[in-house]
C-alpha cells in the first residue's frame, strides 16, 4: 500500500464538474469505500465482432468524498504496488524529471510511490479547459493528447518479458459487454483479438475507471474503431458530371464502363503515424485494389474520375490525386498464374491513401482544420473501356467478364505496417455477339459478297440511332447516317462461307439492311428488317446485376426471308434470284408488287407509244 497520497480536490472537482454539470457542494465524509466495481465495452457497430481485451489494474480510488448531491468531489489515487515501476518506465523523461521532484508523489520504493497519481493530477489534463481527469471520461483524445501517447507507451512496456502479468487474460479477459465483479479503480486495456479473423480494426490501448457510485459516466467505454468494408458497382455516366446505378451490365466494345467503389475512412487515432512515410513501421495503411480481368483496358492517367470523403454530418470532400492519393496501375499474377485464373492478363489498379491518413504535406488531413475524417464514406470512381480481349456472350453460351475489388488497411495500433485484406464483391459485364447467313432461297447456296448496313436502333445506351462503323484496335467506332454501298466503314460483307460475324455488342434492337446482293441476285427490294438482343437480368442491386440467360429474336412482321437459326444464334437471310422468288406478303411482297406494278406500267406507256405511231 502507497503510503504518500495526494488528496485529488481540485481534479476530482473538476471531474465531477465535466460528469455531471453540477458545481461542488459541501463535501459529505466519505463512507467504506467500494471493494469492485464494473466496465461495460460497447461495440462502435453492431456490425463488429467480439472484442477481447488483457487487462491490468492500475491504481485503487480510496477515501472518496461526495457533495451533497452524492457526487464524487474528492479521492485518493492508490497505485498498485507491482505496476509502480512499469508506469515510470511508460513517462516520457521529461514526465519522469517531474516526477521525481515531487515529494508528494514521488519514492524510489514502489511500495510508497504513487507515479499513477502524478499522472492523473498533473499530467492527463485537457488541452481546452485545463481540467484533471477529463481525459479518462473520453479516454481517446487526439494523437498528441497525454493520455494517448502514455498509454501507448505503457503497452509497449506491458509487452516486455519482464513485465506485469495481466489481472485478466485468456479466459477471465474482458469482452465486449458488461463486465462485472472488477477491483473498483482505473484499469489498463488492451485488445489482444485475433485481428486477421475480425471484421474491423482494434481497439487502441485504453486506461478507463470502473464504475463508482456518484460518477455516473465512469465505467463505460465504446470503441472509437471501425469496420471498414469496400464495396463495388457499376454506374452509369451522365452528361452533368454524376453517375447513376447500372441495372444492366452490358456494354459495346470500346464503350467506357464506370465503377463506383466505396469504403470508410477507419479511426486511428492513437496509432502510429508517420507524415514522412519513410518509416515503414510507423506509416499508416490504407489502399483500395480495383481488379480488372484483361477485357478492361485501365490506365493510370485516365482510370480515376473522382476520390470524394463523406462525413456523416458535412459536406463532400474532393481528394486530390498525387497530395491525398497516389494511383498505380501493375500487371496482374506472374508467369505462374495459371490459365483457369480469371484475371490473367488483367491489371490492378491501387488507390493509395496514405498520403491522406498520414497527414503527409499538402494533404487536406494536414492543411484543414478538421484533420483526418475519420468514419467518412470513402468514394472512388473508376473508368475503364471494355476491349477486344472481352468474352462474348451469345444464346447458350453465357460468358462473363469479371472485376473484383480489396481493401487494405492498418488494424492493429502498436504495428501499423501489418495489411489487413478484406475482400469485396465481384463484378461482372458483358458483351453479346451474333452471325448473319446469306443463302440462297432454298438455303442450299452460301452466298458471298452480300452487302449489309446494321444500326443501332434504341436500347443501346448512347449508340442509339447511329450506325456501327469499323472494329478497330479499341473496338466500334460508329456512324451518324447509313453509309453508301462503295464505303468500307460500316459496310458488311459476307465472305466466302456466306458469313458475317459480328461481335462485342451491347444489349438492344438493331436493323440489318441489306444494300447489296450476291451477283447474279436481284436487287428489287432487298431484306430490311429489325431484331433484339434480350438479355435476362438477375435480381441482384443496381450495380452488382448478372446476366444469367441472353436471347436473340426477330421484330413482329419482320421480312420472311429473315430467320433465326443454330439454337438462335444465327440471322438466315436468302436473297431471290428473279422477282418471282420474293415473297408475296409483307414489306418485301409489297416492294415486289410496286416493282411489278411499275414495270407493267412501263411496258403499257411503250406499247401504247408504238401504237400511236402505227396509227
Amino acid at each position: 500500500m502507497n503510503t504518500i497520497f495526494k488528496r485529488v480536490i481540485s481534479g476530482a472537482a473538476a471531474l465531477g464538474i465535466a460528469v455531471s454539470g453540477l458545481a461542488i457542494g459541501v463535501s459529505t465524509a466519505y463512507a467504506a469505500d467500494p471493494a469492485t466495481g464494473s466496465i461495460t465495452i460497447n461495440k462502435s457497430d453492431t456490425g463488429q465482432v467480439d472484442h477481447s481485451f488483457d487487462g491490468w489494474h492500475l491504481a485503487s480510488l480510496t477515501n472518496v468524498t461526495k457533495d451533497s448531491a452524492g457526487k464524487i468531489n474528492g479521492f485518493l489515487i492508490d497505485t498498485d504496488d507491482h505496476m509502480a515501476r512499469t508506469i515510470v518506465a511508460a513517462m516520457t523523461s521529461g514526465q519522469k524529471d517531474a516526477y521525481e521532484k515531487d515529494a508528494n508523489y514521488y519514492s524510489d520504493d514502489p511500495a510508497v510511490a504513487n507515479p499513477m497519481g502524478y499522472l492523473v493530477e498533473k499530467v492527463f489534463k485537457d488541452d481546452k479547459s485545463g481540467k484533471a481527469l477529463s481525459e479518462l471520461t473520453s479516454p481517446w483524445g487526439g494523437d498528441s493528447s497525454a493520455l494517448r501517447a502514455f498509454a501507448e507507451s505503457l503497452s509497449k512496456e506491458l509487452a516486455k518479458d519482464d513485465a506485469p502479468t495481466a489481472d485478466k487474460t485468456g479466459d477471465s479477459a474482458l469482452k465486449t459487454g458488461e463486465n462485472k465483479e472488477l477491483k473498483q479503480g482505473l484499469w489498463f486495456l488492451k485488445d489482444v483479438t485475433t485481428t486477421d479473423d475480425t471484421k474491423g480494426t482494434n481497439s487502441i490501448p485504453i486506461i478507463t475507471p470502473t464504475t463508482f457510485d456518484g460518477a455516473d459516466s465512469w465505467g463505460t467505454v465504446t470503441l472509437k474503431n471501425t469496420t471498414p468494408t469496400i464495396d463495388k458497382k457499376l454506374v452509369d455516366s451522365k452528361d452533368n458530371g454524376t453517375y447513376t446505378p447500372n441495372t444492366q451490365p452490358d456494354y459495346a466494345v470500346g464503350d467506357d464502363v464506370y465503377y463506383e467503389l466505396t469504403s470508410t475512412v477507419p479511426v486511428y487515432t492513437g496509432y502510429d503515424i508517420d507524415s514522412t512515410m519513410k518509416d515503414a513501421t510507423k506509416t499508416r495503411i490504407f489502399k483500395i485494389n480495383d481488379t480488372a480481368s484483361k477485357a478492361l483496358t485501365v490506365s493510370a492517367g485516365t482510370v480515376i474520375e473522382s476520390v470524394k470523403l463523406t462525413p456523416a454530418q458535412g459536406t463532400a470532400v474532393t481528394l486530390v490525386k498525387d497530395k491525398d492519393y497516389t494511383v498505380t496501375v501493375a500487371g496482374y499474377g506472374d508467369v505462374n498464374t495459371p490459365d483457369t485464373d480469371a484475371y490473367k492478363g488483367g491489371h490492378v489498379t491501387t488507390i493509395d491513401l496514405g498520403k491522406y491518413v498520414n497527414k503527409a504535406e499538402g494533404s487536406k488531413s494536414a492543411t484543414t482544420a478538421d484533420g483526418i475524417l475519420e468514419g467518412a464514406t470513402v468514394t472512388v470512381i473508376v473508368k475503364a473501356k471494355l476491349n477486344k480481349g472481352a468474352l462474348i456472350s451469345n444464346p447458350g453460351n453465357l460468358q462473363k467478364n469479371p472485376n473484383k475489388v480489396d481493401l487494405e488497411y492498418s488494424n492493429r495500433p502498436e504495428e501499423v505496417d501489418h495489411a489487413h485484406k478484406v475482400p469485396g464483391p465481384e463484378v461482372p459485364v458483358y458483351a453479346y455477339k451474333f452471325d448473319i447467313l446469306k443463302t440462297d432461297k432454298a438455303g442450299t447456296i452460301k452466298l458471298p459478297g452480300a452487302k449489309f448496313t446494321i444500326k443501332a436502333v434504341s436500347g443501346t445506351s448512347k449508340h442509339d440511332g447511329k450506325y456501327l462503323g469499323s472494329y478497330g484496335k479499341d473496338g466500334w467506332s460508329y456512324l451518324d447516317s447509313e453509309p453508301a454501298v462503295a464505303a468500307t466503314d460500316g459496310v458488311f460483307t459476307t465472305g466466302t462461307d456466306g458469313k458475317i460475324n459480328v461481335s462485342g455488342l451491347d444489349a438492344g434492337t438493331y436493323e440489318v439492311h441489306e444494300i447489296a446482293p450476291p451477283d447474279g441476285y436481284t436487287a428489287i427490294s432487298l431484306p430490311k428488317f429489325q431484331f433484339t438482343i434480350t438479355p435476362t437480368v438477375g435480381d441482384e442491386d443496381a450495380g452488382c446485376k448478372t446476366i444469367t440467360a441472353v436471347a436473340l429474336s426477330l421484330a413482329k412482321g419482320a421480312d420472311e426471308r429473315a430467320s433465326l437459326s443454330q439454337g438462335g444464334k444465327t440471322l438466315n437471310i436468302w436473297n431471290a434470284k428473279n422477282i418471282t422468288e420474293l415473297p408475296r406478303t409483307g414489306g418485301a411482297g409489297l416492294a415486289m408488287i410496286v416493282a411489278v406494278g411499275a414495270l407493267f406500267i412501263a411496258a403499257s406507256g411503250i406499247f401504247a407509244l408504238r401504237a400511236r405511231r402505227k396509227a
